[in-house]
């Protein structure tokens, strides 16, 4: 080739590799404190310096001084070095992670002021050396470059050791392919000594391009990712009726989508009961893994009930939280650490996450901490919205004073029961309750002594009815309940127990004995007619108003 076409290209490359580290920097420092990715973030942060360094002596290399052994052993030694901390930088960013990016935000600029201080001096040293103290010609070497070739080479196989075997490193595939290459050009290297030199370099330089490519489109894809999830998670929330397992399904996937890697079984757990709870998401990578059923539950210890933050445990330790034979017996063959994510709301355990991961002695990372702090967020934002949508539900339903059913709820529902009573051919009760004199105790003792009395009552009716049967206050002092499929003779009874205990309790609670006037309306014995059936009810208790003659209370004023 010809050599100013070679020292053309050999300028172009070195163009491209200043242009790779460059942008890794920028992405580090703009981004990295974002993304708390510490392999994105320590790499390039030591030799970014050097790369530019290299690039201007570069630059202004004459192509005459290039073809003598003697020129090039100040661009030997500056590829040697820019090598051995690319590698180097690497292997420490996946063996010591937080604490190296930790000591690097401090300390970045200082290393790279030193080094290039010192990579001036040493390059002057060799510039005015009278002996080659890297290359002897261009195809013999000295003892220093076999050397440093021996510690770059060992680092490279290092590498690519870690990014098969180490769990961290497995997670960027953008580094291994950066490793492998960084490999092949050094076997060039050392297959073609000089005449290598210039695809090392094309191969070397692209693979930094590649990876700064790589780790910007990884970026883009995560934040394309993240914001599909938030917009399907905010769709969801922002429903009239809310899908619980739904809406936290989602919650999972963004999860799961985000960490699968590290995670390869994710679990999440909803309360039913104090200290039970019940799986409603299950994400694995093997879709034959049918470790959980959906109708898996499991009773907690308080020990993990009174854990407040995202924790990590051993699979052993975590297995003692859990009475669940299931879930001992079939979850501890594979996984070796658990990251527990609590969902509390006011004080409680509503729900947590399980992740489940094959790394022993699993630390989590800043960017794993603030992922699962955004879970937790949106959790108890989707909690929320649940709790404001159910007291709107109530608002519209219930009675605000008494916590009894309205009048529109009670008259929608003694439509539908007419329509199964007419179907399955049954028989229903309503029966209407007024107070005797509220008015005269509201000017007697006030308001509040009024409203005292109402809430008395409708807690008797309430405690005293089925389940089934339909308890609402209809306005003022007036109740009624529907009696579900029974006759006037089977509620007879509980209405005359209903009627006492109002006035024990009254006794017990307010100035002066209050009591309740009943009337009952069987349907369809009295008519088919809901209206009718209505005036039917009103009308009698109407007429045991009148046998009590204004009750006691009334009586002593008169």
């Amino acid at each position: 080739m010809n050599v100013e076409l070679e020292f053309c290209l050999y300028k172009l490359f070195e163009i491209i590799g200043v242009i790779a580290v460059s942008g890794i920097y920028i992405l580090s420092v703009f981004l990295g404190n974002e993304l708390k990715n510490a392999l994105i973030y320590n790499f390039s942060k030591i030799f970014l310096s050097l790369v530019v360094f290299k690039f201007l002596y570069v630059l202004n290399l004459e192509k005459e001084v290039v073809s003598k052994s003697e020129g090039v052993q100040v661009v030997v030694f500056l590829n040697l070095l820019s090598k051995f901390l690319i590698i180097y930088a690497l292997i420490f960013s996946v063996l010591c992670r937080e604490r190296l990016k930790e000591f690097l935000s401090k300390a970045s600029i200082w290393i790279n002021i030193t080094l290039i201080i010192v990579v001036f001096l040493i390059s002057e040293k060799i510039k005015n050396a009278k002996i080659n103290i890297l290359l002897q010609s261009t195809l013999s070497t000295t003892k220093l470059y076999f050397i440093s070739e021996l510690l770059i080479v060992f680092g490279i196989l290092f590498l690519i050791y870690l990014s098969f075997y180490n769990s961290y490193f497995k997670q960027n595939n953008s580094f291994k392919v950066f490793v492998l290459a960084f490999a092949v050009g050094e076997l060039i290297l050392s297959l073609f000594k000089r005449k290598g030199i210039l695809f090392t370099e094309a191969v070397q330089n692209g693979a930094m391009l590649y990876l700064f490519v790589a780790i910007f489109l990884a970026i883009a894809k995560q934040r394309v990712k993240f914001l599909h999830s938030l917009a399907k998670f905010s769709t969801e929330v922002l429903k009239e009726k809310l899908d619980l397992q739904k809406s936290f399904e989602l919650l999972v996937d963004f999860i799961y989508e985000a960490y699968s890697k590290v995670f390869p079984r994710i679990c999440f757990y909803y309360i039913i009961e104090d200290g039970n709870y019940k799986l409603i998401v299950f994400k694995s990578e093997e879709v034959s893994d049918k470790f959980e059923d959906s109708s898996a539950e499991v009773k907690v210890v308080s020990k993990l009930l009174e854990e407040e933050n995202i924790s990590t445990f051993d699979i052993k330790d975590f297995e003692n939280f859990f009475e669940c034979k299931a879930l001992k017996n079939r979850v501890f063959n594979s996984f070796q650490t658990v990251v527990y994510v609590p969902v509390h709301r006011y004080n409680r355990l509503v729900g947590f996450l399980i992740c489940y991961s094959k790394i022993k002695n699993f630390n989590i990372t800043d960017e794993l901490q603030d992922g699962f702090t955004i879970f937790m967020n949106f959790s108890q934002a989707l909690l929320s919205q649940i709790e404001r949508i159910e007291k709107i539900k109530n608002l519209s339903t219930e009675d605000e004073l008494t916590g009894l059913y309205n009048r529109r709820y009670f008259m929608k529902e003694l439509i539908l029961e007419s329509i199964a009573a007419d179907r399955y051919k049954n028989k229903f009760c309503v029966a209407f309750f007024d107070m005797d004199n509220l008015k005269l105790l509201n000017d007697v003792y006030g308001h509040g002594v009024g409203d005292k009395a109402i809430k008395i009552i409708a807690r008797i009716i309430r405690d005293n009815i089925r389940k089934t049967d339909i308890a609402a206050r209809l306005g003022g002092d007036e109740f009624a309940v529907i009696f579900k499929n029974c006759s006037k003779d089977a509620i007879e009874d509980r209405i005359k127990n209903i009627k006492q205990l109002i006035e024990k309790e009254s006794e017990l609670q307010l100035p002066k004995k209050i009591r309740v006037s009943c009337g009952i309306a069987v349907y369809p014995d009295d008519t088919t007619s809901l209206d009718e059936l209505i005036k039917i009810a009103d009308m009698r208790m109407y007429e045991e108003k009148l046998k009590n003659k204004g009750g006691d209370f009334d009586a002593e004023r008169q």
